[in-house]
């Protein structure tokens, strides 16, 4: 092992998570401290497959998936144990075929402590959230129908939001913090249905629990990104 790595960080996808993460890491984290590596599939799928196995061990899980043969390298001598933390990043995957709330929820139980299990973010409706800010001013009540949920449909929609973080290697540090701001503070705002200027520390259940509420009665979620709440989460004590 690695005595130097002692965070994993899991990804659904090999190409836009891990360009933006990069960025992240040189902003706020020793980037020796990190494994990262990606999933290759949805959440759905890994529900499946977290189901279907009664000894959960989601770096076994990764070695021995034929989604990213490069895990059986990345994860070849490391174990769960040796890891202090475990981070997964996922897309609210509306669209999927599988999509299933009930086993959403259950992941987010399941992965609820990165010092346990690992703790699961979840993008909505997916990674290009992110870029999806049409203002600052506007972004709290910025939601996205869920007939505009599909994967491709949603990217160029997404496109259309601020030039400023269009470009994972051109974000800045302030850039971030705004951020990291506009998303914790909406995340808050989707729990609680109320702005208030505090920063609190929102869990991922009770979004998805007032996500669920809104696509029931407006068939339509709020949008919000992952990454910003994973950097409150470690860092608040410095961004609050």
């Amino acid at each position: 092992m690695n005595t130097k790595s002692s965070i994993l960080c899991i990804f659904e996808g090999e190409s836009r998570e891990p360009r933006y993460f990069k960025n992240i890491q040189e902003h706020y984290f020793d980037e020796n401290s990190f494994i990262v590596c990606c999933y290759g599939n949805d959440i759905y799928e890994l529900f499946r497959e977290i189901d279907a196995d009664d000894d959960l061990d989601i770096t076994e899980i990764l070695r021995e998936s034929n989604n990213i043969p490069t895990n059986q390298e990345i994860l070849k001598d490391y174990t769960r144990d040796d890891f202090n933390q475990v981070f997964l990043f996922f897309d609210f995957e509306y669209q999927d075929n599988h999509f299933n709330m009930d086993n959403l929820a259950a992941m987010i139980s399941t992965f609820d402590e990165e010092t346990d299990n690992g703790k699961l973010f979840i993008s909505y409706p997916m990674i290009e959230a992110i870029r999806d800010v049409p203002s600052i001013e506007h972004y709290i009540d910025h939601k996205v129908s869920l007939e505009h949920c599909k994967g491709k449909l949603y990217k160029q929609l997404s496109a259309k939001g601020m030039k400023i973080f269009q470009d994972p290697r051109k974000i800045h540090k302030n850039q971030w913090n705004i951020l990291i701001r506009i998303n914790v503070l909406k995340a808050n705002f989707i729990i609680h249905n109320h702005l208030n200027d505090s920063l609190s520390q929102p869990e991922q259940i009770d979004i998805l629990s007032k996500q669920s509420e809104l696509m029931d009665s407006d068939q339509k979620i709020y949008v919000l990104s992952s990454f910003p709440l994973f950097i409150f989460h470690q860092k608040s004590s410095q961004l609050s």
